[in-house]
């Protein structure tokens, strides 16, 4: 359980940071703005919760 519990706060800090550096980056690039990249952000971050929910059930590590 302790174990389940610091991969899945790992994983969703990683997600998170990284998809700020990019966030940042494409800001600053002017490839999106900031309400697009706030969707997409939501998007991603929803989906790596789902995927990671999904993974957990399946292989129960």
């Amino acid at each position: 359980m302790l174990r389940q519990m610091f991969i899945q706060k790992m994983a969703g800090s990683i997600v998170r940071h990284g998809l700020t550096v990019a966030g940042g980056w494409l800001l600053a690039e002017g490839y999106t703005d900031e309400q697009t990249w706030a969707t997409v952000t939501g998007g991603i971050t929803a989906a790596t919760g789902i995927a990671f929910s999904i993974f957990e059930k399946k292989w129960r590590f």
